[in-house]
């Protein structure tokens, strides 16, 4: 097992990977809309999805990966009716090849103030 260090992004809050690679897999932990810097990008479900896909993109490179290389995905949302509003950018990032396995798991909170569920901020 191997941790791997994404300098493209902010320093966990917690301490955790953001990618292991292991048995010849990728691991990345969830990802919320954060810059570089930690700051929260977007005030849309949106926005901040495309955040979220620059991150895990971002994880995904400094593991030697790439998005072409997903296989499943796990959401976790305060309102999983707004997939919809997510869609066009997981829609964009996986174009021309078959879309992965996803999940969406309703979450009671997202952890950070800023982020939103739907129009509505959370936290």
């Amino acid at each position: 097992m191997e941790s791997v260090k994404v300098d493209a992004l902010c320093p966990p809050p917690l301490p955790y990977s953001y990618a292991i690679k292991a048995g010849g897999a990728i691991y990345l932990a969830r990802q919320v809309s954060l810059d570089r810097d930690g700051n929260v990008v977007g005030d849309t479900v949106e926005a901040q999805a495309r955040q979220v896909w620059r991150n895990m993109s971002d994880g995904l490179d400094a593991a030697g990966g790439s998005p072409a290389d997903v296989v499943k995905i796990t959401y976790h949302m305060q309102g999983i009716r707004e997939m919809t509003r997510e869609n066009p950018s997981r829609q964009e990032l996986f174009a021309g090849r078959p879309h992965p396995a996803f999940t969406v798991v309703k979450a009671a909170a997202l952890g950070l103030p800023g982020l939103v569920d739907g129009d509505r901020r959370v936290c």
